[in-house]
């Protein structure tokens, strides 16, 4: 799976230059979809069962990753607000540690908890979709960070979600 999702990764790579507000509406509408997914994967352990993460699943969480670091480069590249940039490139690297944590899925409580991650990420996705459509700016952020840093905020962040 590993080498199919490498090969995915360098067909996506011009992806970035190709964002845009309509596509942080569909990312915000496939992590709506994935939220609901992950909710009944959490569900099946919850009764006892072992769900099978399927390679449909995984692709598309690895979608939603790479499709948040094209979305990262426009903000960047757009001068678009830096909370933004860095909310998006840690969805990407969120998506891609979970993808990894969920390949053994044989420590119930881990995969669980990986799931619940993935479910909280979507959930927050839904919400930042609406900013990212708008590039909102967020007052109070200091503009002296780097693209390797990311400021915590929250007040701001909250208030850009409004």
């Amino acid at each position: 799976m590993k080498r199919f999702l490498t090969c995915l990764a360098l067909i996506a790579a011009p992806f970035a230059a190709n964002a845009s507000p309509e596509m942080a509406k569909q990312w915000g509408s496939d992590a709506s979809d994935l939220r609901e997914r992950t909710a009944a994967l959490i569900s099946e352990i919850d009764m006892g069962g072992t769900p099978k993460i399927d390679d449909i699943y995984e692709l598309d969480v690895y979608r939603f990753g790479r499709t948040s670091a094209g979305l990262a480069i426009w903000i960047d590249n757009s001068e678009g607000p830096k909370d933004l940039g860095c909310i998006f490139r840690g969805m990407a690297a969120e998506s891609e540690t979970q993808l990894e944590t969920l390949e053994d899925m044989s420590d119930k409580l881990k995969s669980r908890e990986s799931l619940r991650r993935l479910s909280t990420m979507f959930a927050d996705a839904e919400m930042i979709s609406s900013a990212a459509q708008r590039r909102t700016a967020t007052p109070g952020l200091k503009s002296s960070t780097t693209q390797n840093s990311c400021p915590a905020n929250l007040d701001s962040a909250m208030r850009a979600l409004r």
